[in-house]
């Protein structure tokens, strides 16, 4: 087999933004509905109101969905236990937290949560401003009040801020509550999931019956990790996924996205912002010019 090149899978959020996409690819800057490109993905995105079944999944360039390709073939492209983004938010989102996998499989049914890891890749400003993680333990009947009063000032500043820049790495585990602030183009590497748990709905277009993932507060507030959270830069040796700069097989599934310059990659022409899925039977493939990539894998099975 041979890297696959992935058409561009932009996707509907809540939220607006996306011009840093269209800037890394060279294309009209326009900031939107669609602040977001998935990429390798093999899960549909969540978007309540919308009747949108193939929303947020991956074609190949040449036609067929990957989802379809990698179940014809399992055994070629590797488990798919990983999904990337780019995410380019224009206005500040929302208090939320992303269930672990124990809580995601007893709860909904799924082998997976939504750890995550964002690496900054340009700012629209000299730095853009993330939170991350309580700056101190809070009870759980506390912040279970914030919610139901939608308290959002006390929701935000609960969180630890941080400044990023250019080249920072963000290591999000699952349970802890975040939010990300504008003006950063992310790539986000996560479980494969599009599981939200929302706090903070007041003058966000959510419906506060959207937030809860249909748990009721009650329980999804047991996926939150309400203790004290020391921030820190940096990708820490996880179980979940890993990147660097490599432009070969991994010998498991990986997604392959080319950051600046251009060249060819197994043949075919490649600038800034196009993406390949790279299947586990990938064979060694060649490489001219010079241009730059992260590669990012899914954790060892």
């Amino acid at each position: 087999m041979r890297p696959e090149r992935l058409r561009p899978t932009r996707v509907y959020r809540f939220y607006r933004g996306g011009a840093l996409i269209d800037r890394l690819r060279g294309e009209p800057e326009q900031d939107n509905e669609y602040p977001e490109d998935w990429l390798g993905s093999v899960v549909a995105a969540s978007n309540p109101g919308r009747d949108e079944p193939f929303a947020g999944l991956s074609r190949l360039e040449r036609g067929p969905l990957l989802r379809d390709e990698i179940r014809k073939q399992p055994e070629l492209w590797g488990t798919p236990n990983l999904l990337v983004k780019l995410l380019d938010p224009v206005e500040r989102l929302p208090v939320h937290a992303h269930p672990d996998r124990d809580f995601a499989l007893h709860e909904l049914g799924s082998d997976y949560g939504k750890t995550e890891a964002w690496i900054v890749l340009a700012t629209r400003a000299a730095q853009a401003e993330v939170w991350l993680g309580l700056r101190e333990r809070l009870p759980r009947e506390q912040y279970r009040a914030w919610i139901d009063e939608q308290n959002t000032d006390a929701l935000l500043e609960s969180l630890n801020s941080l400044a990023v820049r250019t080249g920072d790495v963000i290591f999000v585990p699952a349970g802890v509550p975040h939010a990300i602030g504008a003006g950063a183009l992310l790539v986000e590497l996560q479980e494969p999931s599009d599981f939200s748990i929302i706090c903070e709905w007041r003058g966000f277009p959510i419906a506060p019956e959207d937030s809860h993932l249909g748990l009721g507060w009650d329980r999804a507030l047991e996926a939150l990790n309400l203790d004290a959270y020391e921030p820190a830069l940096g990708m820490p040796d996880n179980e979940f996924f890993s990147i660097d700069d490599r432009v070969e097989p991994a010998g498991r599934f990986g997604v392959l996205l080319v950051l600046e310059g251009e060249g060819e990659l197994a043949g075919e022409h490649v600038r800034a912002g196009d993406a390949f899925v790279l299947p586990a039977a990938c064979e060694p493939f060649e490489t001219r010019g010079t241009f730059t990539v992260i590669r990012c894998l899914g954790g060892d099975l």
